[in-house]
């Protein structure tokens, strides 16, 4: 799947969460969902997260040459390090709930799922196993786009309740402000 796809596929996985009230309509939580929905292309040249911050190509193909593609980045153990590393980073250095650990965590496994829908597939037990979970969908192919697409308006279906309790939740605070001030 494409970059986009994974990205916006955790944004509808944070909407879905937040509209069944598993998670609170935080900003770190939908971040770390979304960074950990891109994570694993880092085996990949051409991946969203290089692209975002302007890697040299000869470095993404480095990296790439070593992990290989669709390899040990794309694989149930690589989403445990991610969970361990989001829990030292997120919960120990910066203080953050669980949720924000688990969120990368999630948005790493959304990935490995997408990715499993193509035709490549992916080797969710390397290095212990090779077997592939695969389906027909091909990159970027018209498949993908339809897909994207009922993502996006599955995500502003959801969204729109929130947005508008969140705007409804601004404007109360705002009233709440303007309250508190002596009048001239």
């Amino acid at each position: 799947m494409m970059g986009l796809t994974h990205v916006l596929f955790s944004l509808f996985l944070f909407l879905t969460f937040c509209r069944f009230g598993l998670v609170s309509f935080e900003a770190i939580v939908l971040v770390t969902l979304v960074v950990g929905s891109v994570l694993p292309d880092l085996d990949h040249p051409r991946g969203l997260i290089y692209s975002l911050l302007g890697v040299p190509i000869w470095l993404r193909r480095g990296v790439s040459r070593v992990v290989g593609q669709r390899g040990v980045l794309h694989s149930f153990l690589a989403s445990m390090f991610v969970l361990i590393l989001g829990v030292v980073i997120f919960n120990v250095v910066f203080q953050f709930t669980l949720i924000s650990s688990l969120g990368m965590f999630f948005g790493f496994l959304s990935h490995l799922s997408l990715d499993s829908l193509t035709a490549r597939g992916v080797a969710w037990l390397l290095p212990f196993s090779r077997k592939k979970v695969r389906f027909t969908i091909q990159t970027g192919s018209m498949t993908e786009r339809i897909f994207f697409i009922i993502l996006a308006a599955l995500s502003v279906i959801l969204g729109f309740p929130l947005l508008l309790d969140l705007f409804d939740s601004v404007l109360k605070e705002l009233k709440t402000l303007l309250i508190g001030f002596p009048r001239i």
